[in-house]
């Protein structure tokens, strides 16, 4: 059985660990620096032990758990996908794809992409930081062309997709049509939508929005592309509107189902914004529909706008989130309650009839 293994990246985990002895040396340091004699217990003498014994127990934990990460893999193969002995069947994978998320790190005021390999497994989303393993982005994506069923060419077909650069709407492609083109020919498609996009980004929305039941995978295409974008933020607006705009059509509509593959290819990076608030405005509309998988859905997609400054600013969604424990399916209120124990968010726990429907309806 062919399978490509992926290895957790020594280099990276010995400068990681490096990185953290530093501190913990510092800490040493510190130490050695103090006269125990003289120590009174006040706050000031007690400022400077305090700090060693943080960076020696915080940074030598650090250190301590990257060497317990060099066993860990990703393998690719015909059957599906394992992460770190986890195995994914790619029947029940949808959507996989690799996506880039801005980190900021508020002490230093600095900020850096990270790359995750992410899908969706029975309507749980799964993701792993792939820049921890010897791969880059790209050879991920090639990866999920090569291995997953969807997206690998039929064997009875030995002629190459040429692709035809794209200069107008008529020549969007659709999703299915990306994966199958060669990986130059998959750049340059996604840049000439994108392109496309900053030529006419209002006949990029009536594209979306006359083809949205006609042509849905060339309207996730679009949506895909833009996502991409390395300078995400310049769509954040256009995309966070879409999403508003298609998930309030499903909400209207009953269209979930049919949508949901659409709403999957939208993303965006800052979730701060007005735009994105809107988004949460809707996505709690979704939480009150009749339909069981649209009030889920809208659960599912809430966790993609939030986070936890989001929720400090903004209890009307703790609130709703509460209030969800109360709702009649036991499902529902299973996944609020993860929720808001994922953001340590404090609620009345669940009866131990649900917390035994867990285990006794997977």
């Amino acid at each position: 059985m062919e399978k490509t293994v992926l290895n957790y990246s020594i280099k990276g985990g010995v400068f990681h660990i490096a990185w953290n002895m530093v501190f913990v040396v510092l800490g040493i340091y510190f130490l050695s620096l103090i006269n125990i004699e003289k120590i009174r217990f006040k706050f000031g003498d007690l400022v400077l032990p305090i700090v060693a014994v943080l960076f020696i127990i915080v940074y030598g934990k650090k250190a301590v758990m990257t060497l317990f990460n060099f066993h860990k893999k990703i393998i690719f193969s015909q059957e599906g996908l394992e992460l770190n002995e986890i195995f994914y069947e790619w029947k029940d994978i949808i959507f996989p794809r690799v996506i880039a998320k801005t980190e900021h790190t508020a002490k230093y005021n600095l900020s850096y992409k990270e790359f995750y390999l992410t899908f969706v497994y029975k309507q749980k989303t799964i993701e792993i930081k792939i820049d921890d393993y010897d791969v880059s982005e790209n050879e991920i994506k090639e990866l999920i062309k090569k291995y997953t069923p969807k997206f690998t060419p039929s064997t009875m077909s030995e002629n190459k997709i040429v692709y035809e650069p794209i200069h107008d709407f008529d020549q969007i492609i659709t999703l299915e049509q990306y994966y199958d083109l060669e990986h130059e020919d998959s750049e340059e498609a996604i840049q000439d939508v994108q392109k496309l996009a900053v030529k006419d980004l209002d006949g990029i929305k009536r594209f979306c929005e006359n083809q949205l039941f006609t042509q849905p995978d060339k309207v996730s295409f679009v949506y895909y592309s833009l996502s991409e974008d390395e300078d995400i933020d310049k769509w954040a607006d256009f995309l966070s509107d879409e999403f508003s705009r298609v998930f309030q059509i499903a909400l209207n509509q009953n269209k979930i189902k049919e949508l949901t593959p659409v709403l999957y290819e939208i993303l965006v990076e800052d979730i701060s914004s007005y735009n994105a608030g809107q988004v949460r405005q809707t996505l709690l509309k979704g939480l009150d529909h009749k339909d069981l998988e649209t009030r889920l859905k809208a659960l599912e997609f809430l966790q993609d706008w939030i986070d936890e400054e989001v929720l400090k600013s903004n209890l009307t969604i703790v609130s709703k989130l509460r209030q969800k424990l109360k709702d009649p399916e036991w499902k529902m209120r299973w996944k609020a309650s993860k929720l808001l124990e994922q953001y340590k968010i404090t609620f009345e726990s669940l009866s131990t009839l649900d917390k035994l429907r867990r285990f006794i309806n997977p």
